[in-house]
């Protein structure tokens, strides 16, 4: 029972000191915003840290590097050692309600716990990655022909981004105002794309990137190539929305493949307590082994099917 409660108090003191340095950086962050009015560019993305000095020596290290850019590319306006304190609370959590609330061992409960936080996690980022990446190809037409017709008007390449940043709605609009402030501070126009292309990393975006840099340093008329990729993306997005449609219910499919299984068995462990635990005897680990490998080879097969390109 001490177990329980050094889980429970550990749990409280984590989330008391949370709510208390979310809003101390509250308070920081409209002083930052208070001083930003005073310039042309908002810097929106600079966010003081609610762990003050652990949380930022773990943002400026190598490991939060590539957490960094999963949360840029989710649109995510949150620090790695924010996101990394959020997920090690959750884990907290779900281990305490597997081992004093289903009844599960100690190692299964955190072993379950992780395994849940874990696939929640990798799932709720690429959910968020999809949407935004979307939401830019549905929104690249529109900037392909905006830009088509500065260039015709005799724009330059960094004023028809720079009109864009102005009249596109987001989430467009913050990145094309982030490449031209860039621009103007002094970065190259290719330096500036490929940081584009890092945060979006979509197709349709690589392409528009690289159809610019190619036509910046090659010359010719970048005016009819954009507009005639614009209609070529308009196409292709009406091609791909039809066959999303056709294989939504195949691909709704896979996930529950995935999913019931493991609910169906903590049903059955709140009205048995422990009944996951002969899951982890030798003959439970092998049969859980072979189960997990026939559904991984299910889940993977029906994904290659609905996975068509346009």
């Amino acid at each position: 029972m001490s177990t329980a409660w050094m889980l429970l108090s550990g749990s409280i003191f984590t989330f008391i000191t949370g709510i208390f340095y979310i809003v101390n950086g509250r308070k920081a962050r409209d002083t930052v915003k208070r001083v930003d009015s005073w310039f042309e560019q908002e810097k929106k993305a600079e966010r003081k840290s609610f762990v003050l000095l652990i949380g930022d020596k773990f943002d400026s290290s190598e490991l939060s590097e590539s957490l960094q850019k999963k949360l840029v590319q989710a649109d995510l306006k949150l620090k790695p050692s924010e996101y990394t304190g959020i997920y090690i609370l959750l884990l907290a959590l779900l281990t305490f309600i597997n081992v004093f609330i289903l009844g599960l061992y100690v190692f299964i409960g955190f072993l379950f716990a992780y395994v849940i936080v874990a696939l929640g996690s990798k799932f709720f980022l690429n959910s968020r990655k999809g949407k935004r990446m979307d939401t830019f190809n549905e929104q690249l037409p529109e900037i392909c022909r905006m830009m088509s017709n500065g260039i015709k008007a005799g724009q330059t390449i960094p004023q028809a981004m720079e009109m864009v940043g102005r009249d596109v709605k987001e989430p467009s609009k913050n990145e094309f105002q982030q490449m031209d402030y860039q621009l103007k501070l002094g970065d190259s126009l290719e330096y500036v794309m490929n940081g584009f292309k890092e945060r979006v990393p979509s197709n349709d975006i690589t392409i528009f990137v690289s159809t610019i840099l190619i036509q910046q340093r090659v010359g010719g008329n970048l005016a009819e190539v954009l507009s005639t990729m614009a209609e070529t993306l308009e196409e292709r997005s009406r091609v791909h929305k039809e066959i999303r449609t056709v294989t939504a219910e195949s691909r709704s499919i896979a996930y529950i493949l995935i999913f019931m299984p493991f609910l169906m068995a903590m049903m059955m462990n709140l009205f048995i307590k422990g009944f996951l635990n002969v899951l982890f005897t030798p003959f439970g680990m092998i049969l859980s082994a072979i189960f997990a490998g026939i559904v991984s080879i299910a889940f993977f097969i029906i994904k290659r099917i609905t996975n068509i390109r346009v």
